[in-house]
C-alpha cells in the first residue's frame, strides 16, 4: 500500500541580516547533510527543497516573505507502520534547524488525510536580538498536535 507523505518546515525569520543570512545558511546546510540513501523509514535529502528568491533584477513575488519554507514529500510503501521511527528522525531534524512551525500530512490508500503539527512556543523559546546566532530550539519549547490514531 502506498503512503503519500508531504509537508513543510517554516523557517524562523525574526532577525535582521547578517543573523538571518546565517540562519538561512545553517538550515540549508542541515538539509544538505541529510543522507541520500537513508535507512527505512527514510528521511532523505532527495525529499527536501527550500524556497528562495532568485535574482532581484526582475520584479517577482517574494517567496521568502516572513520566512522561507523548507518543503518535502515522498510516496512510500506503508510507512505508517513505522511512523513512530520516522517521527523520531523528523524531530531530530527539527532539533537541528531554526524553525517556527511544521506540518506533516500523510494519507494511505485506506485512510483519510492525517496531520502532524509542531510549533515553537515563543513564550518558552525567547528570540534574542543581540546579533548572535540563535540557540537551538529545545524540544521543551515545542507544541505537538496530531490527528493520527495509531493502527493496531
Amino acid at each position: 500500500m502506498r503512503t503519500t507523505l508531504y509537508g513543510y518546515i517554516e523557517e524562523m525569520d525574526f532577525w535582521k541580516s547578517p543573523v538571518q543570512n546565517k540562519v538561512k545558511k545553517h538550515n540549508h546546510e542541515v538539509i544538505k547533510q541529510l543522507n541520500k540513501a537513508d535507512e527505512w523509514p527514510p528521511l532523505s535529502y532527495e525529499m527536501f527543497s527550500i524556497t528562495h528568491n532568485s535574482s532581484h533584477e526582475i520584479p517577482r513575488a517574494n517567496l521568502e516573505y516572513s520566512g522561507r519554507i523548507i518543503h518535502f514529500g515522498a510516496n512510500l510503501k506503508s510507512v505508517e507502520y513505522e511512523l513512530d521511527e520516522w517521527i523520531a528522525k523528523y524531530e531530530k531534524l527539527l532539533s537541528e534547524l531554526i524553525w517556527l512551525e511544521s506540518k506533516v500530512h500523510f494519507q494511505t490508500e485506506y485512510s483519510e488525510l492525517q496531520t502532524l503539527s509542531w510549533s515553537v512556543d515563543l513564550n518558552t523559546y525567547k528570540v534574542i536580538h543581540n546579533g548572535e546566532f540563535p540557540e537551538n530550539i529545545d524540544k521543551s519549547c515545542w507544541n505537538f498536535e496530531s490527528t493520527w490514531k495509531r493502527q493496531t
